[in-house]
């Protein structure tokens, strides 16, 4: 009996409001244009913070590693422990925002990021900041996928919700392409701690217009709420955490090593890392009732391959490209912070471009074509790099290769978040967002923690950090190295099957097709529920 209850309780949150039949009309939440615009404003910096903490550090890296001293691996630690946490607290973040209110934990991420940024910018040591930067991060984690769930659950299926979610899926590439612009201000004409600050500024005021332009949280029993989050999969987080930090630790420390990769503690933690990771997933088929990581998304059509190719796409783009591009201008061709923001803007007018091409056709171009022009994006831009003559002048191939790359990332943000929405009902918006975002932070934490391992290995055999040429050669060896993820990415996408998404502008058709996923899910967790005491009985 409860079981039925509780599926229908889960039914009821995907009853739309009563008048909102149209789905190109502003949904009745907002009371004016003027909300919905600046809801969706703050709501886009969300995303934004994943890729804007790494870019507005990224500019000043050569900076930072001056001012503590270090380089190398251990430097990109200011880059990893961000997209560590990032990544790693994504699923628990997407759950408690679905129990506690999806506006409040994006109003806890921007207070918390705008904390940590304040004090990382005193830190009088390299590991107080790395430390910082991983508690930053955690608010990278936390406004992500309660933000996608705010923007899916209050807009239907349609051209709007196309449009609205083109907007702000530019916040993701774009973030990094702003916080790269403010990195390099602030680097050049004061310091680098002066970004740190100005990320402080810009999450305040950020979470003081989200608080009066958001709708409130449908949260009427919060002791039921909070009775509910001690239900929650820890010993599922628990493990996601502990496998990626040590296998990204073993990953960036490799090279640092006494006997590199044949050091055995390097050795091990890749193993024990790669073994937790995964028993996690396992964990998640088969034991907990209320996984972080719904096994049930997975059977979606086509969930499970758009994760896999956006996680290669991710390591290419945020894990090598915007890695090593901006040390490529500025340790290469003697680029200033502020000469190489500039070289990188192209990426923010291209994104700007892109996106507003998404909103336009993605109810008319099947998803798989969009995907491989995106695949074809990645691969391109990758390639461009790895091939790039030193000295070649910035228009040859430098130029092309930031377009290309930021096609290619807001095509393929566009068209894996609205198919991961698409799949699961309004209930579990926020658990699906966090689990396509912690595939994006995944694959760029690995990205970056073995893209500087393979730089750093060829430059120590090709001469040093002091050689101009064994630069060259390593940064090759990185740019090489997202060449061959990008190519498993478009490999992978000439088997999707993603048709277009939003055509549906009927209310009926709309509903129709809702109703057939929700009895898919609610016959599940009443299988859940009535297989509780014996755990073979749980349909995973």
């Amino acid at each position: 009996m409860a079981s039925k209850e509780k599926t229908k309780t889960q039914l009821d949150d995907d009853v739309w409001p009563e008048g909102y039949d149209d789905p190109n009309q502003r949904p009745p939440v907002f009371k004016s244009a003027t909300q919905e615009y600046l809801c969706l404003f703050s709501l886009t910096f969300a995303p934004s913070l994943t890729s804007l903490g790494l870019g507005i550090v990224q500019i000043g890296l050569p900076t930072i590693g001056r001012y503590y001293d270090i380089e190398g691996s251990t430097l990109s630690w200011a880059l990893s422990a961000y997209s560590l946490t990032s990544g790693a607290f994504l699923l628990l973040f997407g759950s408690i925002a679905d129990l506690i209110g999806r506006k409040n934990v994006v109003l806890w991420a921007y207070t918390w990021i705008a904390i940590w940024c304040l004090g990382s910018g005193f830190s009088p040591s390299f590991a107080g900041f790395a430390v910082m930067r991983a508690l930053q991060g955690m608010s990278a984690a936390a406004a992500a996928p309660a933000a996608v769930g705010i923007l899916g659950s209050n807009y239907r299926p349609g051209l709007r919700r196309n449009r609205v979610m083109a907007a702000f899926s530019a916040g993701a590439p774009l973030g990094f392409v702003f916080g790269a612009i403010a990195g390099g201000i602030c680097d050049q004409f004061i310091s680098w701690k002066a970004s740190m600050w100005f990320v402080t500024i810009m999450y305040s005021f950020l979470a003081v217009l989200l608080y009066y332009a958001t709708p409130a949280d449908h949260i009427t029993d919060w002791r039921e709420s909070l009775a509910k989050l001690k239900e929650l999969d820890f010993t599922g987080a628990g493990l996601l955490i502990v496998g990626m930090v040590l296998f990204t630790f073993a990953l960036s420390q490799a090279e640092s090593a006494e006997h590199k990769w044949k050091t055995p503690y390097i050795i091990v933690l890749i193993i024990i890392g790669a073994l937790v990771l995964i028993g996690f997933f396992l964990y998640e088929m088969y034991i907990p009732r209320k996984p972080l990581m719904p096994y049930y998304l997975w059977q979606f059509s086509g969930f499970a391959l758009v994760m896999s190719i956006a996680f290669f796409c991710w390591m290419t783009f945020g894990g090598v490209i915007n890695t090593f591009m901006p040390l490529y201008f500025q340790n290469i061709r003697g680029y200033s912070p502020m000469l190489t923001v500039a070289a990188m803007l192209p990426q923010a007018v291209a994104g700007i471009c892109v996106n507003i091409f998404a909103a336009l056709f993605l109810h008319r171009i099947p998803g798989r074509i969009l995907m491989l022009v995106a695949m074809v994006g990645f691969l391109s831009a990758a390639l461009l790099w790895a091939l790039m003559p030193p000295h070649l002048t910035y228009w040859a191939m430098a130029f092309p290769s930031t377009i290309l790359s930021v096609i290619g990332a807001d095509l393929m943000y566009n068209v894996a978040n609205l198919h991961s929405l698409s799949a699961v009902p309004r209930a579990h918006q926020s658990t699906a967002a966090g689990t396509f975002n912690t595939i994006l932070a995944l694959g760029a934490c690995i990205g970056v923690s073995a893209g500087s391992s393979i730089s750093d290995s060829i430059v120590v055999t090709s001469g040093g950090n002091s050689s101009v040429s064994a630069l060259v050669d390593g940064y090759r060896g990185a740019f090489w190295f997202g060449v061959g993820s990008a190519g498993l990415g478009l490999f992978g996408s000439l088997f999707l099957k993603i048709g277009t998404q939003g055509h549906n502008t009927k209310a009926a058709d709309i509903e129709a097709e809702t109703d057939q996923k929700h009895k898919k899910i609610g016959n599940d967790d009443d299988a859940v529920s009535t297989g509780a005491e014996s755990a073979t009985d749980i349909p995973r």
